[in-house]
């Protein structure tokens, strides 16, 4: 028989609390359902530079939908660890929202550079910001999930680009 005054464990405690959001789904559906769509999402996301030949020929739709569409299904798959509510709470903390709110940008940037008819050169060019922006917004969001990753991010930046005799 538990004690029911022990301590609980670090997975037993994660596991109650992923699974008071939506208590029809285990714990090892939740963290399946997360890993299934963080495998799918990447899986769009890098199999969107197949399409880098369009992309370079002046057809930036087909690797832009695909890359964004990528980016998308990896981040709902965070919700079948916490749920929608929960995520969308987090992703607005004060310590995520700059990072979320340039996430959601660059996506929805992504895709209207990719719709809209410009010049083949500058399109091109612009979409590979944005998915150059995507990737260090999500990079650096998740850093936010990391005790004192932000600050170490920074340091090694700062080491990196400047010299002594610069900073």
């Amino acid at each position: 028989m538990l004690n029911p005054n022990r301590e609980k464990t670090w997975q037993e405690q994660v596991e109650e609390e992923v699974c008071s959001v939506c208590p029809s789904l285990t714990y090892t559906q939740r963290i399946t359902g997360c890993l299934s769509c963080a495998a799918i999402g990447m899986l769009l996301s890098f199999g969107s530079f197949f399409r880098f030949t369009a992309l370079l020929k002046g057809n930036p739709t087909p690797f832009a939908v695909c890359f964004t569409l990528g980016s998308i299904v990896s981040l709902c798959g965070t919700c079948f660890l916490s749920g929608p509510y929960r995520q969308a709470k987090s992703m607005c903390a004060k310590t995520r929202i700059g990072a979320t709110v340039m996430y959601i940008g660059s996506m929805i940037a992504t895709l209207a550079v990719a719709f809209a008819c410009g010049s083949w050169p500058a399109q091109g060019l612009l979409i590979l910001i944005c998915v150059v922006l995507q990737y260090i917004s999500i990079i650096w969001y998740t850093l936010s999930y990391i005790p004192f990753a932000r600050q170490w991010a920074k340091s090694c930046c700062t080491s990196m680009c400047c010299s002594e005799e610069m900073c």
